[in-house]
């Protein structure tokens, strides 16, 4: 009698454990779900127009002969182009974990670990990445290479007002690029850790609203 109650007791321990994993499975996986729209395009729209700026600018510089419109283009060319290669160097990828992780079998106990732990890590990759981006840190550099891109502008024939402008076009698209960053992961993974699941999971909406900018100019869409 003893030893069927702790085959009992082992076997509703086990059913609880896995109950408890597919919950955290779910868990994340409708997060990543949730936010997949908006990292897809955040990623790949800002990774977009860095590089196509930077491609604009090449060409322009190639058929460029005179000062200062050579150190125009040169400026405006190594400048999107830092901010393509940090795009691809320090992607997000919430969108590519939302399929990944979906694809993982979970048929075994094992397999359902080894799920749940990935999906963990993931959680912790994708709420770093977007506390990154919107840390002092990010700001501060994105705040030095728009100032020395106008400093270089303004001292090529004592243009002051370019240079201004070159700094104040340049900010403008890189707070841009943090401000509409996805910011959702960073609450998610505080109530994952608390064991706040099905409340918290209920209240990330996805973000629909998209920012872009082309010099001083602003584009604004929304995705119905």
């Amino acid at each position: 009698m003893k030893f069927l109650t702790l085959l009992l007791m082992l076997s509703l321990g086990c059913q609880a454990n896995a109950a408890d994993a597919q919950q955290k499975i779910d868990f994340i996986q409708q997060h990543f779900d949730q936010q997949q729209q908006h990292s897809r395009l955040w990623q790949q729209g800002w990774l977009t127009f860095f590089s196509s700026v930077a491609a604009v600018q090449g060409l322009a510089y190639s058929q460029t002969e005179q000062e200062p419109r050579l150190t125009d283009r040169a400026v405006g060319f190594t400048s999107s182009f830092l901010g393509a290669a940090d795009m691809l160097l320090n992607p997000l990828r919430t969108h590519q974990y939302a399929s990944q992780l979906r694809a993982m079998p979970q048929q075994t106990p094992q397999q359902q670990q080894a799920k749940l732990a990935r999906a963990e890590q993931w959680l912790a990759q994708v709420a770093q990445r977007e506390q990154y981006e919107q840390s002092w840190i990010n700001h501060l550099l994105a705040g030095v290479v728009n100032a020395a891109a106008g400093a270089v502008v303004a001292n090529e024939g004592k243009r002051t007002a370019q240079g201004i402008a070159t700094f104040v076009s340049g900010t403008l698209a890189s707070e841009l690029k943090i401000y509409t960053a996805p910011q959702q992961s960073q609450q998610l993974l505080q109530a994952y850790q608390q064991n706040t699941l099905p409340a918290q999971a209920a209240k990330t909406p996805p973000q629909r609203w998209q920012f872009a900018a082309v010099g001083p100019v602003l584009f604004a869409s929304y995705r119905f």
